[in-house]
């Protein structure tokens, strides 16, 4: 970890602990592009871990902060985010912060209320402004497929894989630049598995 990036080690702490157990604060050092301070770590993920945003896009951000933004975590739970720029003295990006709300709780009682009174949710999808954005597309579309089958993510069979997988490709998630191993990490499968299957399902279209 950057020197420069210790003193927020305190505040990332403090915020995880006020909002224990529903958020999760994490921590990146975009020179090493590592995972490097993690509190309350509901997504599995640990220190050292590499980044999953490309940060050579970050450099030129004049924003301090994206979001909130809407994204699933690893076991389906719905998250509302927030990414916080960290600069040095020279306003150069040298760490970003990230603050995961598990919001799953509110959204099941929300869905429960919109049945009981027939009221149909109308939400405007927030403007593309930050290098995860195909991480939230990709998550928006295979919510959209587990809505069609009326399925959840955990629930999900080996046949049921499958058929999001062909899904995923008809939807083009896989000519995204590393759309193969999110959705791998987020199926839990690995990549030879989903190049087996996508192999299967082209034959099968041509």
């Amino acid at each position: 970890m950057k020197k420069e990036l210790k003193p927020y080690v305190a505040l990332c702490d403090a915020i995880g602990k006020l909002f224990y157990p529903n958020v999760e604060v994490v921590m990146h050092d975009l020179e090493s592009k590592t995972l490097v301070h993690i509190v309350n770590a509901f997504s599995k993920r640990r220190v050292g871990d590499a980044m999953l945003s490309d940060t050579k896009a970050m450099q030129t951000l004049s924003e301090d902060w994206i979001g909130p933004y809407d994204k699933r975590n690893l076991d389906g739970k719905r998250l509302k985010s927030v990414s916080i720029i960290l600069r040095d003295v020279d306003a150069l990006p040298i760490g970003m912060v990230c603050i995961n709300y598990n919001t799953e709780v509110v959204h099941t009682l929300l869905d429960s209320l919109k049945g009981f009174l027939h009221v149909n949710d109308i939400t405007q999808k927030p403007s593309v402004l930050f290098s995860q954005s195909w991480q939230e597309h990709t998550d928006e579309t295979i919510e959209k497929y587990l809505n069609m089958k009326n399925i959840s993510l955990l629930g999900l069979n080996m046949e049921e894989k499958k058929e999001l997988i062909a899904f995923l490709d008809k939807e083009g998630i896989f000519a995204i630049r590393n759309g193969v191993g999110y959705v791998c990490t987020t199926l839990n499968i690995s990549k030879a598995t989903l190049y087996n299957w996508l192999k299967v399902v082209r034959n099968e279209n041509t």
